[in-house]
Order: C-alpha cells, then sequence, then structure tokens
C-alpha cells in the first residue's frame, strides 16, 4: 500500500512539473510572438526606439534568415505611434528602389515618407532586400553566383514572406503596398500574385517592366553603384562632406563648394538622363544636404539577373488586371520624355477605376520622394487617399 502512494505521488509531482513546463513554453511562445520574435522565422533585433526627433512615433526592426549563404536574409522596419501600436486598418509596405533599403536614412516628416505617414496614424513596415546584407568590400567576382539565383522571383518570395508577417503581427485584412522606383514594379507583382490581400498601392515614379526578357550575360551578374570616375570612396566621401559642411570644400576643385559637386553629380547623372532626371536642385526640387542623407545609405550592389528578366507573364497580367486595386500613382518627368506616361499606364493596369495619377513637371527621381516639395504635393496627398480607403 505504502509503495503505491508513493508512486502515485511521484506520478501527480512528473504531471504537475510537466503542466507547469506546458504552461511557461506556452506564455514564452505567445511572448515571442508578440514581438515578432518566432513568426515566419523573423526576430525582433531592436525597438520600441524612438524616432530621433519626431516625439511620440517608435521604430521597431525585425530580421529573417531566407535562404542558406549569410546574405540571404531581409529585414523590416516598423514605425508607428506609441510603444505598443494597437491593431490597425491603415497599414502600409513600402517597397525602396534600386539600392535602396528600407532603413531610415532621414528622420524629418518632411522628407521621410514612412515617418510622415506614421505620424498621420499609419502602421508602416520598410523592407530590407538581401542586397543590403552584402558588404560593399566585396567584389562582384566573391558575390557573383550569389546574385546569379537573385532573381525577381526570388525578392517576390521574400515581399510575399514578409506581408504574411506584418498582416499576422497587425492583425490587419489586407496591406497597402507602396513602392519608389523599382519598388512599384514588386508592388505591382504582389499584388498579380496575392491580390486578396492588397488594399491599395502607391506608386511613387515607378511602372512595369515594359521590355522583353533577355538572356543574362556571362560576365554581367553583378550591377555596381560606383563608376570609374566616382568610385565607391569617392562617392562616399562626397556624400559624407555634404553631409557635414554642404558650404565646406568640394572633392572635385573645380566645383566651388561640396553641396555644388553634389548638385552637378544627381543632375549631370546619364543613367536618369542627364538633365535632372535623378534630381533637380537648381530649380529648387531637392536640397543637396537632404540628398547627401538619402543617397550616403544606398547599398552598393544590385542583382543584375533583374533588369534581363521581365517577370509579368501573360497569366500575372490578367491577374493584374482583374484585381480591381485602387492606385494613386506619381511620375517625375525629368528622366526620359515617356517616363510620366509609363507610370500611368502601369497605374491602369489592375483594372480598378478607381486612379489617382499626378505628374510633376521638372521634377527629378528623388524629388518625387525627399525633395523639398514632397510633404505637401506627395505625402499629404497619399495619408488623404490612405484614410478615405481605409475599411
Amino acid at each position: 500500500m505504502r509503495k503505491n502512494l508513493m508512486e502515485t505521488a511521484s506520478v501527480s509531482r512528473v504531471r504537475l512539473v510537466a503542466a507547469i513546463l506546458a504552461l511557461l513554453l506556452s506564455l514564452s511562445a505567445a511572448v515571442s510572438g508578440a514581438r515578432g520574435e518566432v513568426e515566419n522565422g523573423f526576430h525582433l533585433t531592436s525597438g520600441p526606439l524612438e524616432v530621433p526627433g519626431v516625439s511620440g512615433i517608435y521604430q521597431w526592426r525585425f530580421e529573417a534568415a531566407v535562404g542558406p549563404s549569410p546574405s540571404d536574409r531581409i529585414a523590416l522596419h516598423r514605425f508607428a505611434e506609441g510603444r505598443a501600436p494597437q491593431p490597425h486598418d491603415l497599414t502600409v509596405l513600402y517597397l525602396p528602389g534600386t539600392n535602396m533599403n528600407g532603413e531610415i536614412a532621414l528622420y524629418d516628416p518632411r522628407y521621410s515618407f514612412p515617418v510622415y505617414l506614421a505620424t498621420g496614424g499609419v502602421d508602416v513596415w520598410a523592407l530590407d532586400y538581401r542586397t543590403h546584407f552584402v558588404a560593399s568590400t566585396a567584389t562582384p567576382g566573391e558575390i557573383s553566383d550569389l546574385f546569379k539565383r537573385w532573381t525577381n522571383e526570388e525578392f517576390a518570395s521574400d515581399i510575399a514572406t514578409a506581408a504574411s508577417f506584418i498582416l499576422k503581427q497587425t492583425g490587419s485584412q489586407k496591406l497597402f503596398l507602396a513602392g519608389f522606383s523599382r519598388g512599384v514594379s514588386f508592388a505591382y507583382l504582389f499584388t498579380a500574385q496575392h491580390p486578396r490581400q492588397v488594399a491599395g498601392i502607391i506608386a511613387l515614379d515607378g511602372f512595369i517592366p515594359r521590355r522583353a526578357s533577355q538572356p543574362l550575360p556571362d560576365d554581367h551578374a553583378v550591377d555596381d553603384l560606383a563608376g570609374k570616375n566616382l568610385t565607391w570612396e569617392k562617392r562616399q566621401f562626397l556624400m559624407e562632406a555634404v553631409i557635414a559642411n554642404p558650404d565646406g570644400p568640394a572633392p572635385l576643385p573645380k566645383y566651388q563648394t561640396a553641396g555644388e559637386n553634389l548638385e552637378h553629380v544627381v543632375y549631370d547623372s546619364k543613367d536618369f538622363g542627364g538633365h535632372g532626371g535623378l534630381a533637380n536642385p537648381f530649380d529648387g526640387y531637392s536640397s543637396p544636404m537632404v540628398l547627401a542623407r538619402m543617397l550616403v545609405r544606398y547599398d552598393r550592389y544590385w542583382p543584375a539577373v533583374q533588369n534581363y528578366e521581365n517577370p509579368f507573364t501573360a497569366e500575372l497580367r490578367s491577374a493584374l488586371q482583374a484585381s480591381n486595386v485602387p492606385v494613386i500613382a506619381f511620375a517625375s518627368t525629368n528622366i526620359a520624355p515617356d517616363w510620366s506616361t509609363w507610370v500611368g499606364e502601369s497605374a491602369h493596369a489592375t483594372g480598378s477605376d478607381d486612379v489617382t495619377f499626378q505628374v510633376f513637371q521638372k521634377w527629378g527621381h528623388l524629388d518625387v520622394l525627399c525633395g523639398t516639395h514632397a510633404q505637401e504635393q506627395v505625402f499629404a496627398p497619399t495619408l488623404a487617399w490612405l484614410k478615405r480607403h481605409r475599411k
């Protein structure tokens, strides 16, 4: 009898310990899930941290591994009101452009699209692509094989992973997708693939690719932001010189100041048409100081394969046309004569009658994102549009 009683007590203690352990594991999982530390592979790396100079707006950073190499990672930066954001009916996923990332280079709401929207009550998430995790000191040869497999399809999968995580974290039914430049193309691609998750598209000076896919040249796997004349080191030195003092000495002697040096670099950029296509500070549409803070945070490398392929198959174009997703789009004019036309045509590709489209004469590409008139003519109209389209 005594032995049976001892065995019964022992079993009860084991069950009690097991129950306590199960409860602790359950609580730990609940807390981790609330912080984004487990779900979909994302984990919290920082935050909440108050955005410098913007009272009441906080930021968080989440990171996830999405592939086998150390660079196969993505991250999300969240910007929202309060240290413990409540469920939102206005949730935006922002997709940056080529060589850009989700880290905030500019905190001033006048020049920061995510921060401005957050001050208006929007829950904003900005994505770091895999390219953000490649060191600028790497050589194209070292990352060639990696970049060959970083196709549009690969990045689209990353965006889907991020969107799924955001929807579960916020309790939102749908996302608004915002993109700048190439990020606009990704926004349309995601909408074609996941139309039920998209409440609307904010297209900042970008469009759907127009040319047919072409084979990737064997010797061109990596696009390098640096050039022969403006090396990566010289480029970064120029940006830092302007940030330190735009009226200080110019790195190139033919210019009087560092600010003037940068003004010519962005205005004369051949890759953007050579006539204020990247930015137009000479006509007052952007500031050298603001541009330097934006440009110094760029990532050096981009997978060239994405420039040679068009991910929009006939089936995806048809799916996008059937999505009926509302769009608000903004276009600059200085890059090319037909640039704004292409932005406008893409804005009507979702099949929706609810399309808002604005063209800015004499504006450069970056003027739409962080120009001197961006807050008044891009950010504010976007916030008003979002509030009209909230469910």
